[in-house]
């Protein structure tokens, strides 16, 4: 079974395969996820069961509540069987991961076996969108421009954004490891990370990422004063030259095409959501629901409005934004019961915030799965009990 849980988190781009069962649209990552909770039963049975039971503890009214609320938007948004598909891919399967990784994993040597898989994930989606970027060989229309023209790498993804979604908590959560650990592997990661976000030009990635990052310095009491101070004068810089202020205003007053595009969306979606405030569009239902409050044809209907609060609240409705505070919030608890350096544990929560005010870091196969995967890497305690019998 460990070696189910250094393979999944490789894997995970295998989502953007599209299989068939019958007649349930499904994706080659959920073959492989039916088969991990297969083997995952067939050998632990109920003992397993009730091992990710008794350990999963505060986690089971937040999980119970996401469950539900997520579960009721399927059934009135106005498309449930897409409703239902995504679902099953957003919560369900990432939410069952959780609860038998609370089974698989309990001390260091486990821990170690899931970082490694989530190091090999970041190394080989980075080295990909840096071939392609260096190539051209792969990328979509229209980011397959020459370098010199905005050429932007997709890697295994159809889009940009989807490399660096990925990457940037995962980046911010290598330099926390590598920090505290002086490992050169989660270095490795965290290069890696930067290396495939630069490749896919994305401000967001870069962003969440650097977030990730200073929170981990000023976590460090020896780095604190010194982070404040680099933090102010590069501020300070990017105040007073002209240049630089220019093309930062550009980036962070929504200036460029990108931003005016997120603001025209935010905007009718604020409307949408005046009127649906309570139930928000359902599970899968905001490019129907919206298409009547879209009147700026300039632009296309999206999955999602690129905001991670608008996201939630379109897609479960007001209960649901209250829940998944309830689960951001239970995961800073934990994060600060779990080890000492918690403030530095939140850094893959940091990268996934920041980047959310302009996309989805959390609606997506694999982005869901990730999310899981670092809550419990960065807030579950480990069973001093068994490391005690391993080492003896």
């Amino acid at each position: 079974m460990h070696w189910w849980v250094f393979i999944l988190p490789v894997l995970l781009p295998l989502y953007v395969i599209r299989v068939h069962l019958g007649p349930l649209p499904s994706t080659l990552l959920e073959l492989v996820l039916l088969l991990f909770f297969v083997s995952w039963f067939w050998v632990r049975r109920m003992e397993g069961v009730r091992c990710a039971s008794q350990r999963l503890r505060v986690w089971r009214w937040p999980l119970s509540a996401w469950v539900l609320i997520t579960l009721a938007a399927v059934f009135w948004s106005p498309s449930v069987w897409t409703g239902l598909g995504l679902w099953r891919a957003y919560v369900l399967e990432p939410l069952l991961m959780f609860c038998v990784l609370f089974d698989l994993i309990q001390d260091e040597k486990d821990i170690r076996v899931l970082q490694t898989g989530l190091w090999a994930l970041s190394m080989w989606v980075a080295a990909w969108a840096l071939i392609q970027f260096v190539t051209g060989l792969g990328i979509p229309h229209p980011w397959n421009a020459a370098i010199a023209f905005g050429r932007r790498a997709t890697g295994p993804f159809p889009f940009p954004n989807a490399v660096a979604l990925l990457l940037a908590p995962i980046g911010a959560y290598a330099f926390s490891v590598w920090k505290r650990d002086r490992d050169l592997v989660p270095l490795m990661a965290c290069v890696s990370a930067v290396a495939g976000i630069a490749c896919a030009k994305s401000v967001g990635g870069t962003l969440g990422l650097v977030a990730g990052i200073w929170i981990v310095l000023v976590s460090d009491r020896r780095w604190r004063i010194p982070v404040f101070v680099t933090t102010g004068l590069v501020g300070l810089v990017a105040w007073i030259v002209p240049s630089i202020h220019r093309v930062l205003a550009k980036q962070f007053l929504f200036q460029n095409w990108s931003g005016q595009v997120r603001l025209m969306i935010w905007r009718e979606t604020w409307v949408m959501l005046r009127d649906h405030w309570f139930t928000g569009a359902g599970f899968g239902g905001y490019p129907v629901v919206f298409k009547a409050y879209h009147h700026i044809k300039a632009i296309e209907i999206f999955q999602f409005p690129h905001n991670i609060l608008l996201n939630t609240w379109s897609e479960t409705g007001i209960v649901g934004v209250f829940v998944f505070v309830w689960i951001v919030w239970t995961w800073i608890v934990q994060a600060k019961h779990a080890e000492k350096d918690w403030l530095a544990r939140l850094a893959p929560l940091a990268a996934i915030l920041v980047h959310g005010l302009v996309d989805v870091p959390y609606f997506k196969n694999d982005l869901a799965i990730v999310f899981w995967m670092l809550i419990f890497l960065t807030c579950t305690p480990l069973d001093k009990k068994r490391e005690g019998e391993r080492a003896e």
